[in-house]
């Protein structure tokens, strides 16, 4: 029933554009004379014009319309880049053992003693370090 109703839309479609492309020409048959500010060209008929000019604004809007498609796909490749490496790092960190550079098992959630929340000294002015090389130094 599906594939009966998709031919019948074709084929309407088909007819509609036949019409549509016969009415057109005859309906929109005045000869017009085109002045731009540097060429003049006489005796178009209206009909070529409208075409004309429907075909520019199509091209125009796919032109404005691919960029920004391309540009939305350029920054989804890179998100995609980030969540994978971002995935990798966390793989990395749940297959670290949960013990503390003395062999005991690591009690708390919370920050060692003597650092602050996040596990660097008052004294100290760089950044903590981040991601694997803070767990592998135990500053996590």
């Amino acid at each position: 029933m599906k594939r009966f109703l998709l031919w019948v839309l074709v084929i309407g479609l088909v007819v509609g554009a036949l019409a549509f492309g016969k009415l057109f020409p005859d309906a929109n048959s005045t000869p017009v004379d085109i002045d731009l500010l540097w060429v003049r060209v006489p005796n178009v008929e209206a009909w070529l014009l409208l075409l004309g000019s429907m075909l520019f604004g199509a091209l125009l809007a796919t032109l404005v319309v691919g960029f920004a498609w391309l540009k939305a796909r350029v920054l989804n490749r890179r998100y995609r880049k980030v969540i994978k490496r971002l995935e990798s790092e966390l793989h990395q960190m749940r297959s670290l053992p949960l013990t503390t550079g003395e062999g005991g098992l690591a009690k708390g959630g919370g920050a060692k003693p003597g650092k602050g929340l996040f596990g660097r000294r008052a004294s100290e002015g760089k950044p903590p370090k981040q991601g694997v090389a803070a767990v592998a130094e135990g500053q996590v």
